[in-house]
């Protein structure tokens, strides 16, 4: 569970910088899709650096746990998007509140993936 926790709050600072990150580059005049990527893209580095020395703790300097990393977010990704539009259009979950549950789901799986795959010890 304190890993769990641990997770969490690195996903709250991750939404934190992604976020923040786009918001810099629109305002800066970059088109918002190309600032959504750049600001995914920090935000990936973020997460990928305090999930393995804060979170997890692997000391292994393995070139491919960054690989693992990021297909496991792009999996995330996926599912989480998926689970969005499902809730939104079958379901007819107000979109803010299907994101919420969404976000809870990629959560959890962002988590398995990344504690049993990405960083095993």
């Amino acid at each position: 569970m304190k890993k769990f926790m641990k997770f969490g709050l690195i996903g709250i600072l991750n939404t934190l910088i992604t976020i923040g990150s786009y918001m810099l580059f629109v305002y800066l005049g970059m088109n918002y899709i190309i600032a959504n990527i750049i600001g995914y893209g920090i935000g990936v580095i973020n997460s990928y650096y305090w999930n393995k020395n804060w979170v997890f703790q692997v000391s292994s300097n393995q070139r491919n746990i960054f690989v693992k990393f990021v297909v496991v977010n792009l999996i995330t990704l996926v599912i989480n998007t998926l689970a969005l539009y499902i809730l939104a259009n079958y379901l007819d979950i107000h979109p803010y509140l299907a994101q919420i549950f969404a976000t809870g789901f990629g959560l959890l799986i962002n988590f398995f993936l990344n504690k049993k795959w990405t960083f095993e010890k």
